[in-house]
């Protein structure tokens, strides 16, 4: 069963990272870029505020990013393809693991319940507490931000395991899992918000950053909704083989 496994998670992996680049070439990277523009067009201002706001980051002009055009879309499609092979492991696992010792049916309209489980778990509690952010953004210290991250998301994961698979009484366990995150509280940037000098450049990267939450919210529900009925309609295709 391993084999067919991989084989099936890399052509749902492959489909799924596809679909998800096509949507965020559209409408999420052009927000990036827009507010990427306010960055790379003042660096020492950027450089002068932080130092005055006592943070520190450092801003390395020898630091390596992909370059723009081809390059940028290439790594990001390679890194989405990746990223959904990966989910899509756990997610047909997961299935298969729940059809044997549950007894749950598996089709592609569960998988499509099973995406949207995984979209609550991956993206919307995390960004309840750690707002997405565009460039230029303030944020707390990235391993606060990462820790409290993987707290949200097994979390979630264990009260939605607690509501579907344990009996009667002892559901209430959920309450206590999805409350434990907020119980500890997602790291706090000093300062929120933007720290551009330029009114009316802070009033553009407030909109711009409206524009990116709606648009990474659509992106990654699009994402996870494909992603569980193609994994869905994968594992009853193992199961009856």
């Amino acid at each position: 069963m391993f084999r067919p496994m991989v084989l099936a998670a890399l052509g749902i992996g492959l489909a799924a990272g596809l679909v998800l680049s096509a949507v965020q070439t559209l409408h999420v990277s052009p927000i990036i870029y827009a507010a990427e523009a306010f960055e790379i067009e003042q660096p020492e201002i950027a450089a002068v505020i932080h130092s005055d706001h006592g943070h520190s980051h450092t801003h390395s002009a020898q630091a390596w990013a992909p370059g723009d055009g081809f390059e940028r879309i290439a790594f990001t499609v390679l890194s989405n393809v990746l990223s959904a092979f990966g989910f899509a492991i756990i997610l047909l696992s997961a299935m298969l693991m729940a059809k044997d010792k549950a007894q749950l049916n598996v089709s592609w309209q569960r998988g499509v319940l099973w995406g949207l489980a995984g979209y609550l778990m991956f993206f919307i509690v995390p960004a309840l507490g750690l707002t997405p952010e565009i460039p230029g953004m303030e944020a707390a210290a990235l391993e606060g931000r990462q820790s409290w991250w993987v707290l949200a998301v097994l979390s979630t994961g264990l009260a939605i395991a607690s509501v579907v698979f344990l009996p009667g009484i002892a559901k209430v366990f959920a309450i206590v899992f999805i409350a434990a995150p907020w119980l500890v509280g997602a790291p706090q940037p000093q300062v929120h918000g933007f720290l551009h000098p330029d009114a009316q450049a802070v009033a553009t990267l407030t909109d711009l950053q409206a524009q990116f939450l709606y648009a990474t919210a659509i992106a990654n529900a699009v994402f996870w909704v494909i992603l569980g009925g193609l994994t869905g309609y994968t594992a009853k295709r193992l199961v009856q083989a």
